[in-house]
């Protein structure tokens, strides 16, 4: 009998344990402009087209995480629309606009046309990682990112490449998804910010900084 009571107990705190974790949900993570401070104007202006970033990471739906207090609970965070790749993507379009660029966007394998580009820029994603983490009475954000850029001068064939990473932290009494898309979006105008810190225009081309 005492067994028995014992085995409907432990079976109770398990069944207690598993409803307190439960599934983790999918959220969508977005990237926003307007939360990034806004990119130094170029002095001048060069025409740049800018092929589709390629995702060479190992898992390529997920973008981040969120770990709940209970730590059997854990959302997982992808991109808000498209992919990872979609998303980063768009957003370089965005800010080199904002930065004075004249850009277009190219396909992959497409030929840019004679005399559209001073510049074309392709990329990789290295790493692209949200997450926020639950504590008692806290909850930890953090956002990094690393880009490899390749920018080839049309005018004489030249080639720069870099590669410039971002990454930022916070720590907020509740957990709001709009601190973390803040984050993740401020950790990638920051890579933007360090690559075109990086490289001056000179005689229609982008040439690294000496």
């Amino acid at each position: 009998m005492r067994h028995n009571v014992w085995s409907v107990v432990a079976t109770m705190l398990a069944l207690v344990v598993a409803g307190c974790g439960g599934p983790g949900q999918t959220i969508p993570l977005s990237v926003n402009m307007d939360a990034v401070p806004a990119p130094e104007k170029m002095t001048a202006p060069l025409r740049v087209a800018v092929v589709p970033f390629e995702d060479v990471r190992s898992d390529k739906a997920k973008v981040g995480r969120y770990q709940h207090y209970v730590e059997s609970t854990v959302d997982t965070l992808v991109p808000a629309s498209g992919s990872a790749a979609d998303q980063v993507t768009n957003f370089v379009l965005e800010y080199l606009k904002r930065a004075g660029f004249q850009v277009t966007r190219v396909q992959p394998g497409q030929a840019v046309a004679s005399g559209s580009a001073d510049v074309v820029l392709s990329g990789q994603i290295e790493s692209y990682w949200s997450e926020a983490v639950t504590r008692f009475a806290r909850t930890e954000l953090a956002a990094r990112n690393r880009l490899v850029l390749k920018a080839i001068n049309v005018g004489d064939g030249s080639t720069v490449r870099t590669t410039v990473e971002g990454e930022g932290t916070k720590t907020v009494v509740f957990f709001d998804l709009e601190d973390l898309e803040k984050l993740h979006s401020e950790a990638l105008g920051q890579t933007l910010a360090r690559f075109l810190a990086d490289v001056v225009v000179a005689d229609r081309a982008l040439k690294p900084k000496p």
